[in-house]
């Protein structure tokens, strides 16, 4: 058990028994297992022809969703095992947006390349009331702005990779929310974050930012977004229509540093198209100015916060994006993503790395599905000390399989 209870928690235990009496408790159950080999110039190789790497985690969401025309709530707590042999575990963008994290490990043991976990973590626990075209929000909840296919620039709370499988639930933050629809088809959202309990260098103050959304004629939509994000001040928009059966989007942010009064910008520019069939085809240009422009950069750049907690997507400066998305059966589904990373080395020769990824995603009931993901990159591989030089060069082979069941 560990030392010390979060006092957010003790509410919870608190709490649970006499609202489950009160609404229905749903849950979702998953149960995860990948395994990788890692080659000479991979991250997790230790000599030999290959070094396996494997990780499995089961993990339980207990669910208490409830709300009416003047109010509604959510309370959503995550229990899981995890057992990692050669992966290492990374921090989350949600952590730089909470007042206290609420979670803790119960039980941890290994070292070295085993690591085995069982903990917990309060994921949701947000209040929400309706005042005519006022809501307000308080608690932990999550916050998804932003209108791109892989990247959203306008998702400044933190984003989904776009090779990430679990994107049922977004981690909420801890955060004040309001949002008002002046009319049926735009509305206006402030969002006040807290700064966390234990301030680190990566969250040195809270944050807060206005987001602005309306409908122009009948295919169009504009977003508008200012803001203060981890004292850096930052500013964007997005425009999305269609154009003869073609949806296409543009959105992009502007970042001022804090500290050196720095400026780059982060936009992405995308299409995509459905034919007959029912294939749906989606291609995104990524540009981040904060970026690596060669390979001798990455190193630097992969050691900076806003990468480490997942707020900088990629590496690189440039990247595209396509994936191919059908229904190969009624009960099939199929997914091809291609991610192309272009890079020069400090010689101005090329270091282009491509990242595949191919999901297939079987509905074994209405409430159950069981997913198989195979990853495979190509690149530059790690350097002689270990440095990182091209974005995807350094990921080994992996295989996952999911099942997931919904009660």
């Amino acid at each position: 058990m560990p030392r010390r209870l979060h006092s957010g928690w003790l509410l919870v235990c608190a709490l649970l028994p006499g609202i489950a009496t009160a609404t229905e408790l749903t849950g979702r159950l998953s149960a995860l297992g990948s395994a990788a080999w890692a080659g000479r110039g991979e991250f997790g190789y230790e000599g030999g022809h290959y070094t396996p790497l494997v990780a499995d985690q089961q993990s339980l969401r207990l669910m208490l969703d409830d709300g009416g025309a003047a109010a509604e709530w959510s309370l959503h707590l995550k229990l899981a095992r995890q057992h990692l042999a050669g992966y290492s575990t990374t921090p989350t963008a949600s952590a730089l947006f909470r007042y206290d994290d609420m979670a803790g490990d119960w039980f941890r043991a290994g070292g070295g390349r085993h690591v085995t976990q069982v903990g917990y973590e309060l994921d949701r626990a947000f209040y929400r009331r309706h005042f005519g075209h006022l809501s307000l929000a308080l608690g932990r909840q999550p916050i998804d702005w932003g209108s791109g296919r892989f990247w959203q620039p306008l998702n400044v709370f933190g984003a989904f990779a776009p090779t990430d499988l679990d994107t049922d639930f977004k981690p909420g933050i801890d955060a004040l929310l309001l949002d008002w629809y002046p009319s049926t088809f735009s509305s206006l959202s402030a969002a006040y974050v807290a700064r966390p309990q234990h301030a680190s260098q990566a969250a040195p103050q809270a944050s807060g930012a206005l987001y602005y959304r309306r409908q122009v004629g009948e295919q169009s939509e504009l977003s508008l977004l200012g803001g203060s994000v981890l004292g850096s001040g930052v500013v964007g928009g997005a425009f999305e229509s269609a154009w003869w059966g073609m949806g296409w989007r543009v959105e992009g942010v502007q970042y001022q540093w804090r500290e050196s009064r720095e400026r780059y910008a982060f936009w992405i520019a995308g299409i995509d198209y459905q034919f007959d069939d029912g294939t749906l085809i989606a291609a995104e240009w990524y540009d981040n100015g904060h970026g690596a422009d060669t390979s001798a950069d990455l190193a630097a750049t992969a050691s900076e916060p806003r990468v480490l907690y997942g707020l900088q997507p990629q590496l690189g400066r440039r990247l595209l994006g396509v994936s191919l998305e059908r229904d190969l059966t009624p009960l099939l589904h199929g997914r091809y993503t291609l991610l192309a990373a272009p890079l020069d080395t400090a010689e101005a020769t090329p270091a282009t790395s491509v990242l595949h990824q191919l999901t297939l995603t079987y509905s074994m009931s209405n409430e159950s599905d069981l997913l198989l993901s195979l990853l495979v990159a190509s690149g530059r591989g790690l350097g002689a000390v270990g440095q990182v030089q091209s974005e995807f060069g350094h990921l080994p082979t992996a295989l996952t399989l999911r099942l997931r069941l919904y009660f």
